[in-house]
C-alpha cells in the first residue's frame, strides 16, 4: 500500500504543474505510471530511514507520513523534468531532516507502534564465562 496517492500530490500543487512534470508524450494529461513510481520512490527512501524503528511497509499511516511521501514524489518528479525547485529542494530536505529524527528516535509517529530498542533485547541476554582450559594441544605438550 502506497503511502500517497496522486491525490494527495495534487493537494499540494496544481494539476497544470503535475502534467508538467509528468506528461511525456504531450498529450496533455497526468501520466499516472510516473506519479506511481515516484511515490514508490518516495515510499522507498520512507522505509530505508525509518526501518530501523518501525516495521515497514507501514500498515498504519499516519498523516505526516502522507504528506512527507507526497513531498518527497513532488520533488522526485521535478528531478526527472530536471526543473530545480528550491521551494521543493528545501521540503525535500526538511522531510528528509524529520524521518532522520524519528530514524533517531527524536520524533516519533503518531499510531504507529516502535520496533523494542535494540539495548533493550541486550539487556535480557545471557552471558556464560568459564575458567581457561585446563587441558589443551598447547599445555599438553610438556606431558
Amino acid at each position: 500500500m502506497a503511502y500517497s496517492t496522486e491525490s494527495d500530490l495534487l493537494n499540494r500543487i496544481e494539476e497544470a504543474t503535475l502534467i508538467q512534470l509528468t506528461d511525456r508524450t504531450g498529450s496533455g494529461q497526468v501520466d499516472s505510471a510516473l506519479v506511481t513510481t515516484a511515490i514508490e520512490d518516495a515510499d522507498a527512501i520512507i522505509n530505508g530511514i525509518i526501518s530501523s524503528v518501525y516495521q515497514v511497509p507501514l500498515t498504519n499511516v499516519p498523516r505526516v507520513i502522507r504528506e512527507l511521501s507526497s513531498t518527497i514524489a513532488v520533488y522526485r518528479l521535478h528531478l526527472f523534468r530536471s526543473v530545480d525547485s528550491g521551494v521543493w529542494k528545501d521540503a525535500y530536505k526538511g522531510a528528509i531532516s524529520f524521518l532522520d529524527l524519528v530514524a533517531e528516535r527524536k520524533a516519533t509517529l503518531e499510531g504507529v507502534v516502535a520496533k523494542p530498542s535494540t539495548a533493550g533485547s541486550q539487556a535480557n541476554s545471557v552471558e556464560f564465562i568459564s575458567e581457561d582450559r585446563k587441558f589443551s594441544r598447547s599445555k599438553l605438550s610438556e606431558w
